[in-house]
């Protein structure tokens, strides 16, 4: 989560405005929708930039369902058994979307139903409780099972598809206390299931402990991969996935302020050429910076879809300037 992102990012803000008025204007009954979207720069020919292939965008509808709002999509997952896609908000709500694809290209979203979570009391989480940000999913006992993490009060928990609790997941004590993050706003922000090391997930800025300039991802066991930030001022991890060789695809976001650019950066990181103190080398996919005309925003959720196919999705911060963008592309390894 980061509330400072705002209105004053470069993405033709008028127009998106104007776009976001007329989504709240009809936003009032059920089931969210979506709308497509050009986030390429002026000038820009073709879907490939860098190691991607760009398959579509789109941007969901503030619209509300089962009375729940669209609204700080944090994390993503994808159900391949069910063809379901599942997202968090920040606000402890669960939504379960229905995609459509044309030649091997996202067209729309359709949100289903919303649910709030709910705690081990059955309670429906509240205050630092319900601040979800990090989502993955795992097939257990043929059922579909969440694993969420959240930042307010740092864990890992296991869900239901329907939003109820049912476990909590061990993590180590350094990331499970509060007091180890620079700042209750830069704690466990995402969350992946490794095929290897199990359920991996990281901060957004590294522990007070640890140098400001390296990045750590945690597994639950305990062993860690370190790599050094990108390089854009505040760059900060926001979320996990595995790509099809057993690397981490890493997400990165950058905002420093209102007068610099939004750089959202997709990087590869090879866990499997780690040297002794577990230091491991780093490739950028793919680097978007606004100040290149990319139409970026507030993007922290990533879900794997198939092969080398990957979603990723922005939150609104609840701004009526921002939009719930959600991108379709392959990586190229």
């Amino acid at each position: 989560m980061n509330r400072s992102i705002t209105s004053c990012l470069p993405i033709r803000a008028g127009i998106l405005l104007l776009s976001a008025l007329l989504l709240m204007a009809c936003g009032t009954t059920a089931h969210s929708t979506s709308y497509r979207v050009a986030l390429t720069p002026e000038g820009f020919s073709g879907n490939q930039y860098m190691r991607t292939k760009l398959l579509g965008s789109i941007a969901l509808s503030g619209a509300k369902t089962n009375g729940i709002p669209m609204v700080e999509l944090s994390d993503i997952a994808w159900d391949p058994t069910t063809q379901t896609l599942y997202g968090i908000s920040d606000n402890g709500y669960l939504y379960t979307m229905k995609l459509t694809f044309s030649n091997d290209r996202l067209l729309n979203t359709k949100v289903v139903k919303a649910v709030k979570l709910t705690g081990s009391n059955n309670k429906v989480l509240s205050g630092a409780n319900r601040d979800s940000e990090g989502l993955d999913l795992i097939r257990k006992n043929n059922r579909s099972e969440l694993i969420i993490s959240f930042e307010g009060n740092s864990r890992v928990e296991r869900y239901n598809t329907n939003g109820q609790y049912i476990g909590t997941i061990a993590i180590p004590k350094k990331i499970a206390n509060k007091r180890s993050y620079r700042n209750g706003n830069k704690a466990l922000e995402s969350v992946v299931v490794h095929p290897k090391f199990g359920v991996l997930t990281a901060a957004e800025l590294p522990l007070k402990a640890n140098y400001i300039n390296t990045q750590t991802i945690y597994s639950q066991h305990g062993k860690e991969w370190n790599f050094p930030r990108y390089k854009a001022a505040e760059s900060s991890i926001t979320a996990l996935e595995v790509l099809s060789n057993g690397d981490i695809l890493v997400m990165e976001r950058a905002f420093s302020g209102i007068f610099q650019p939004l750089v959202i950066s997709l990087r590869q990181l090879q866990i499997n050429q780690c040297d002794q103190k577990n230091n491991c080398p780093i490739k950028d996919i793919a680097v978007f910076s606004s100040a290149n005309g990319w139409t970026m925003d507030n993007f922290e959720g990533l879900s794997h879809l198939n092969g080398n196919r990957y979603l990723m999705v922005s939150d609104d911060n609840k701004s009526p300037i921002q939009q719930t963008l959600m991108v379709m592309f392959e990586v190229l390894l």
